[in-house]
């Protein structure tokens, strides 16, 4: 009877490993694609920080656009996003917004002022007050005319 426990055992070890390599695997492919879009956002001249109280609240009262992104690793929708992004922020009309990841895992506060109940949530802010918002959406066309509503 210990011998057929200890396999028991064994093999759920196992299954415990692989499904954690799996996952591993899952939130580091979503990592590159938010580095590229702030990296790709900031070498083509618009302004896409990681969110902080201060500066955000700078910038909404300011005559800025500011767009955010609520951003989880392990979001495939958010993933999706980040590409759509950076090529949306290339474009001369969106180089004057400002842009924030705002971590959903971490950043509850903003999460609760702002209403967000998901993770791949964008939002526009125009004169200090949202102007569009959209959950998981990942179609460029449709990210497009929700940015363009905040310029």
């Amino acid at each position: 009877m210990q011998i057929r426990a200890g396999i028991v055992f064994s093999v759920l070890a196992a299954a415990l490993v692989v499904v954690g390599t799996l996952l591993t695997l899952e939130f580091d492919r979503a990592k590159p694609a938010v580095a590229l879009a702030a990296r790709d956002a900031a070498d083509l001249g618009a302004q896409w920080h990681a969110y902080t109280p201060t500066t955000f609240d700078q910038d909404l009262t300011s005559q800025r656009t500011v767009l955010v992104a609520v951003h989880a690793d392990w979001c495939t929708d958010c993933a999706a996003q980040a590409p759509v992004i950076a090529r949306l922020m290339r474009e001369p009309q969106f180089r004057n917004s400002v842009g924030y990841v705002v971590n959903f895992d971490r950043e509850r506060k903003f999460l609760a002022a702002h209403r967000v109940r998901q993770q791949s949530t964008l939002i526009v802010f125009k004169d200090g007050v949202e102007v569009a918002r959209s959950v998981a959406d990942t179609n460029e066309a449709r990210i497009r005319a929700l940015f363009e509503r905040g310029i």
